[in-house]
Formats: C-alpha cells, sequence, structure tokens
C-alpha cells in the first residue's frame, strides 16, 4: 500500500515537472529538431513581432520617453505606444529592463511565462493525476502552441494569462474564498489592457454566487455594472493605444451617415461568417480550430442545461464555457477580422483555456475530443509541413548591419516625440532591428513633407522641401526634416 502511494506520488510529482517543462521542450522541439537551430538564432521576421519588439527596447532602455509607435503618424492621447497597447509591452518590457533586450528575447520570455502558469496551475488547482496528465498531453499536443512557441509573437503571454485565469476561477468555484474573488477581479481589470476583449472574463465571476449560477434581479445589476465597468475599460485602454486607420472598427466609424454604418456592419458580419464555416477558406488547421471552437460551444450550451425552461440546475462549468466561447466567438465576427491567422490568434488562447478548465473538472469528453483533434492536426502537420515551414522561414536569419541607422540620434527632451520617431514604409528585420531604442517607428505608405516625424527611411531617392538625405546605401534611403 505504502509502497503504491509512494509510485503514485512520484508519478505525480514527475508529471508537474514535466509540464512546468513543457514551453521549454515544446521550444527545444520547434526550433532545435523542426528548424534545426539554437534558440538564440531566432529573429523577429514578420511585422507584428518587429513593432512588438523594438517597442518593448525603447520602452525597456528610455522609460516613457520613446517616440511614436504608429499607422501614419496617428498619434494616442497620451503617450506614445503603438496599435498594440501598453499593456503587453510593459509585461515584457520589464524583463529587458532587468535582464537587458536581444533579438531572441521574446521568446526566452514566452517560455518563462508560460511555465510560470503551469506552476501557478499546480499550486491553485491541488489537480488529480489522470486530470494532470490530459493537461500536459493536452499542452504537448495543442498545434497553435507547437505553432507559436518559436515565434517572437506575444501569443504565449495570452495563453499564460488564461491559464492563470481558469486556475483561479476552477479554485474559487470549488472553495468560494473572497480573496480569489477579489483577485479575479483585479487580474481581469489588469489583463483587459493586454486585449480588451479580456472584459468577457468578468461575467463568470460576477455571477457566481455562493454555490449556485442565478438569473435574477441581482444578475441584472450585475450585468449592468459589467456593461458600464467593460465602457469604461475600453475607453481607458484606448487613450493609450495609437489607432489602427485600417482596422474594420475605425472603418464603420467612419460611415456617412447610419443607413450606411449599417450596411458596412451586415457585410462585415456576413463575410465573417462565411469565412468561419467555410471549410476551404484557410487551411486545415485553422479551420479544425474553428470547428473545434464550435463543437465545445455546442456540447458547453447542451451539457449546461441552459436549454431547459426556467434556467433550473444549470452546470456552471459548462455554462461558463460557453458563455466565454460564444461572446469571444461573437465579438470577434463582429468587429474583428476572420482571415489570415487573425481569429485564429484570438480564439485558440481562450479555447485552450476553456478546454483545460472543463478538464479540471473532470469533463471527459471534451478532453479526448481535445486530445483527438490534436492528434490530426499534427499528422497534418508531419504529412503536410507547410504551415511549419512558414512560421520558420526567415527566422533564423541573421540581420544585416545597417550603419546608415546609425546617423539616427535620440534626443533626450524634445519638443514633440515626433523628434524621436521614423517614417518606414516596410518592416523589415534589416531596418528595424538596426533602429536605435527610443526612436518610434511610423508605419506609411505615402511619403511627403506633411510628416512630422523626424526621420524617414525611403527605398527610393525622394525629393521633398522639408527632408533632406543624410546617407544613402543600396537598401535605401535616410532622410532627415530639415528644420532651417
Amino acid at each position: 500500500m505504502i509502497k503504491t502511494l509512494r509510485s503514485a506520488l512520484n508519478f505525480k510529482l514527475f508529471a508537474c515537472l514535466l509540464l512546468i517543462a513543457s514551453p521549454w521542450i515544446l521550444l527545444f522541439v520547434t526550433t532545435g529538431l523542426i528548424a534545426h537551430h539554437s534558440v538564440i538564432d531566432s529573429v523577429p521576421c514578420w511585422s507584428d513581432e518587429l513593432a512588438y519588439w523594438h517597442e518593448i527596447l525603447s520602452f525597456s532602455q528610455k522609460g516613457f520617453n520613446f517616440g511614436y509607435y504608429t499607422v501614419n503618424e496617428v498619434i494616442p492621447t497620451y503617450l506614445s505606444f503603438g496599435t498594440h497597447g501598453f499593456g503587453t509591452i510593459s509585461i515584457y518590457a520589464l524583463f529587458g529592463k532587468i535582464f537587458g533586450w536581444k533579438a531572441y528575447s521574446i521568446v526566452i520570455v514566452n517560455a518563462f511565462l508560460m511555465s510560470s502558469a503551469y506552476l501557478f496551475l499546480i499550486l491553485i488547482t491541488k489537480i488529480s493525476s489522470k486530470n494532470l496528465l490530459y493537461i500536459l498531453i493536452f499542452s504537448l499536443t495543442y498545434t497553435p502552441l507547437i505553432l507559436f512557441s518559436s515565434t517572437s509573437m506575444t501569443e504565449l503571454l495570452n495563453y499564460s494569462v488564461l491559464i492563470v485565469y481558469f486556475a483561479m476561477l476552477y479554485a474559487y468555484f470549488k472553495r468560494g474564498e473572497k480573496n480569489l474573488l477579489v483577485f479575479l477581479i483585479l487580474f481581469c481589470t489588469a489583463i483587459s489592457f493586454i486585449r480588451i476583449i479580456y472584459i468577457v472574463l468578468f461575467l463568470p465571476v460576477f455571477f457566481k454566487r455562493k454555490d449556485e449560477f442565478k438569473f435574477d434581479f441581482k444578475f441584472l445589476i450585475y450585468l449592468v455594472f459589467w456593461i458600464v465597468l467593460s465602457v469604461v475599460l475600453f475607453f481607458l485602454n484606448n487613450l493609450f493605444v495609437s489607432p489602427y486607420p485600417e482596422s474594420f472598427l475605425n472603418k464603420l466609424l467612419a460611415s456617412k451617415d447610419f443607413s450606411d454604418f449599417i450596411s458596412n456592419f451586415a457585410v462585415h458580419f456576413l463575410q465573417n461568417t462565411l469565412n468561419f464555416f467555410n471549410p476551404v477558406s484557410e487551411n486545415i488547421i485553422q479551420v479544425l480550430e474553428r470547428y473545434f471552437v464550435i463543437f465545445v460551444c455546442l456540447v458547453s450550451l447542451i451539457k449546461s442545461n441552459l436549454l431547459q425552461i426556467g434556467f433550473k440546475k444549470i452546470k456552471i462549468e459548462y455554462f461558463v464555457v460557453f458563455l466565454i466561447l460564444f461572446l469571444f466567438l461573437l465579438i470577434n465576427i463582429a468587429a474583428y477580422d476572420v482571415f489570415d491567422w487573425r481569429d485564429f490568434r484570438v480564439m485558440s488562447p481562450v479555447l485552450f483555456g476553456c478546454v483545460l478548465f472543463l478538464m479540471l473538472n473532470n469533463k471527459r469528453l471534451i478532453a479526448y475530443s481535445a486530445l483527438a483533434i490534436n492528434l490530426f492536426s499534427i499528422v497534418f502537420l508531419i504529412i503536410s509541413p507547410q504551415v511549419l515551414e512558414s512560421f520558420n522561414k526567415d527566422r533564423y536569419i541573421k540581420p544585416v548591419n545597417n550603419p546608415m541607422l546609425n546617423h539616427i540620434e535620440f534626443t533626450i527632451h524634445p519638443e514633440s516625440r515626433f523628434e524621436n520617431t521614423i517614417v518606414v514604409q516596410q518592416f523589415n528585420p534589416n531596418i528595424v532591428l538596426n533602429i536605435p531604442a527610443g526612436i518610434g517607428i511610423s508605419y506609411s505608405e505615402v511619403l511627403s513633407d506633411k510628416l512630422k516625424s523626424k526621420y524617414i527611411y525611403s527605398d527610393k531617392k525622394l525629393t521633398l522641401n522639408t527632408y533632406k538625405i543624410v546617407d544613402s546605401n543600396k537598401s535605401g534611403y535616410l532622410n532627415k526634416k530639415d528644420v532651417r
């Protein structure tokens, strides 16, 4: 008996350590075994990666005193953070401040954040050995984690905060401790500055009271409070976010009149809905993820007993998952985009968190279904590796040194943040990774004398009245604003 107990404890300890190490295992597999490179060879190469990386560099080295990160020089109301906001940038900048910021730093921080989230999960949930095994296998085989683990995207930060959220939610539902409730509310407030859509995560916290879920007058009060809080957080977040002129919401708000507004919204909603359900709209990885979202959503709706008349005996775990997934999906279709990995990036982390939450609650149907979908996706990656290859393309090519950019000077006390801003027409590693810390980067397709930024990096020679060429080489021209 003692021997069996000791073996069980040893297995659980080993599984816990393996779960904590799983982000590093995925990182080693995707970089070393698949891409045949070292982690320190990793370089941000996509435009979003480069934008994240350089903004973190500037914030970690210059504090709040850095140039604008914008599109078409459309600036935020306060400070100079870019279209991704300041929540995500702040977390990575803390690591950059302490340890310095290298080309591969985001990849390392991502693995650390995931390991920390798993450690938190283990400590707060008192997880059973069987559920621990399910979560371990699920984490090691979840296709989005495999794809993004070696990138400099901030996706794994979102996975980390959702692991922490659902672990706390599970503990709160089981133990009902007030300190967990307070922590959950504060945590949801904080992560809404990482992605504003996380305001949805307040709902299970507000609506769970004692050991039941009631649709009553109190429910209505909490609902109104959530709506008001969400609006406040949305506008507060937007004060520090550089507008993205090409986003659907910006275009929608620019509608000529109410009729045009409704028409634009209806067309966008219909197109996104068709894209989501169309089995050939994207590669099979994205399609599988979309269909699995629908599957988990429908199963949770049915299993929650929400369809019963009078809302009697609702199973709160399933109801929470249905509520979160449905609202995330609805917001994504109504206000964002469903194509080119965009919906995949938003929905995959929350789907991961929902499945993990159901696994913690011993929901075997979802556990087995999730593992089956993961297995099918991995088989597809093996027999058709184009998706993995696209994620690794140019990721390990060392950027070419561009001495021309050494002419860029950072101004400590500028009259305008545009003095520490450069306009570019493309996000290229050879450009962005050579721009000094503190110099904000504004993307613009049109280069003219109307620009306010001190510097312009152009592919072709410009003839402008207010800018003069400082230096040039085969890669392009560096132009500086002539203040005379």
